[in-house]
């Protein structure tokens, strides 16, 4: 090294790496603790939540898609979106619930029942050998098409 000594780089080396694994061990630990909260609230809201759809209804989306409903889960995501804030750690991994703002945040203003939907492939598609493919939707993004 030009200007840094041997040892220091050794010993800062080291010390980032120990760092670095009890991080890892920390995040861990409370990622598991955050991910059973979460289960045991969309547990919950699967019970009291109401279906806008039902499985098998034949929907079209805001482009003009025609589709099946093959499920409609709860979708709770509590993680902070580290492709658009870059990565986080500790507790800025999740996002703060601290107010009314926040929870309408979290829960896209209550709507927490997303719809996976089977869809026509096109003929391009098909010539791929795609017979099928899904897509996921809020709930105001379909319209039930009746018979």
């Amino acid at each position: 090294m030009k200007y840094l000594s041997g040892d220091f780089i050794a010993e800062y080396s080291r010390a980032l790496h120990e760092y670095k694994k009890e991080q890892d061990a920390i995040d861990s630990k409370w990622g598991n603790i955050i991910s059973d909260l979460v289960e045991e609230e969309v547990e919950r809201l699967e019970d009291t939540i109401p279906y806008t759809f039902k499985t098998g209804e034949t929907v079209k989306d805001t482009n003009g898609n025609l589709g099946v409903v093959k499920a409609c889960p709860i979708i709770l995501n509590v993680h902070e979106d580290e492709d658009y804030h870059g990565k986080k750690f500790g507790p800025n991994k999740f996002f703060a619930i601290k107010n009314q703002s926040d929870e309408e945040a979290v829960t896209c203003e209550g709507m927490l029942r997303m719809v996976d939907v089977q869809l026509q492939t096109s003929e391009l598609e098909k010539d791929w050998g795609h017979e099928t493919k899904a897509a996921r939707y809020y709930e105001d993004e379909l319209t039930v098409i009746i018979d």
